[in-house]
């Protein structure tokens, strides 16, 4: 059986087609429950799912974030596989059929993930809708480890929604870090990895549709937040240990998380400069000298008085 998870949270006008979108008749031959769990919804988002859609196990987690209604779902989850599903993106007929095949047949691999795309609309969804953005590559060898490590520590990530874990493999590394306001996706894979995980693409004619929209705005963004600008760079310093204690010292990894913490001093120098001094001061104590990527002047210029003076440099020159 595989558990589908929702946390939701005030929305009552988009849970529908989500819900819709997991009718038994979309997705024949396979065994699923669908989890809901509500963290304290004001405007009728519990009573919605309650008088609507029976065949939903329903859950009250008031107002404890959603890596804890994740938790709450998993820990009263049924399946031998879970699926981490947001309230307002859609599952297309059929994705799991071939999914759940795959891991049945290959009890070596701890997780699998599928196609997607990325659609713009308030309502239901529908093909036109549908919006270009950069996708995570597909990776087929089960022996990828690193190269997912070296993408995630770049900011570069797999939609959460579009993986089925195996529950045992979740349960063993202990499940999302509650503590998080935000890169708890994030973090749960990147430990996942630190942890062992087997992750390969299974590709079908099928895919998860994942809103952009402007109804709300996912809690998962830093929203200028200083708190959440602190809790990024935290997050990484305890990556940063992990991986020490594992003897991971792969230096395209390295590398990569030291590009990342780099273009965060770029993006804050200015706005929120003591913030920016500590990614700084944590991506030349990560990997440096960096390569900076631009044009050929900046390229140059780096080479000649380093990253920083560089973007500087540049700077002053606008």
């Amino acid at each position: 059986m595989l558990s589908v998870i929702i946390p939701t949270y005030n929305r009552k006008g988009l849970i529908k087609y989500t819900l819709d979108s997991l009718d038994k008749q979309h997705h024949p031959e396979v065994d699923f429950e669908i989890i809901v769990v509500d963290d304290g919804s004001d405007d009728g988002t519990y009573e919605y799912v309650i008088n609507n859609y029976p065949n939903v196990t329903l859950v009250k987690n008031i107002q404890k974030g959603a890596p804890s209604a994740r938790n709450a779902g998993v820990s009263i989850a049924k399946g031998k596989y879970i699926m981490y599903l947001d309230s307002d993106d859609l599952v297309g007929p059929r994705f799991f059929k071939q999914k759940i095949s795959f891991l049945e047949q290959n009890p070596g691999i701890q997780a699998c993930y599928g196609e997607y795309d990325f659609f713009e609309s308030d309502n239901d969804f529908r093909s036109e809708y549908i919006i270009y953005k950069i996708k995570y590559p597909i990776i087929q060898s089960t022996e990828s480890g690193l190269r997912h490590l070296s993408n995630y520590l770049s900011g570069y990530y797999l939609p959460p929604n579009a993986i089925i874990w195996r529950k045992e493999f979740v349960d063993s590394i202990g499940g999302y870090d509650e503590s998080l306001s935000i890169n708890q996706d994030v973090e749960l894979f990147i430990r996942a990895i630190l942890n062992g995980l087997k992750i390969v693409p299974v590709i079908d004619d099928t895919k998860v549709y994942i809103r952009s929209h402007t109804l709300d705005k996912r809690v998962g963004s830093t929203g200028d937040s200083d708190k959440k600008y602190l809790e990024i760079l935290e997050l990484r310093k305890r990556i940063i240990s992990e991986m020490k204690m594992k003897n991971i010292n792969d230096a395209l990894c390295l590398q990569s998380l030291s590009h990342y913490l780099f273009n965060f001093w770029i993006d804050l120098r200015k706005s929120k400069p003591e913030i920016a001094a500590q990614f700084l001061s944590l991506a030349q104590k990560t990997y440096w000298p960096i390569q900076l990527k631009g044009g050929i002047f900046l390229r140059l210029l780096s080479q000649i008085v380093g990253p920083v003076n560089a973007i500087k440099i540049k700077g002053m020159m606008r």
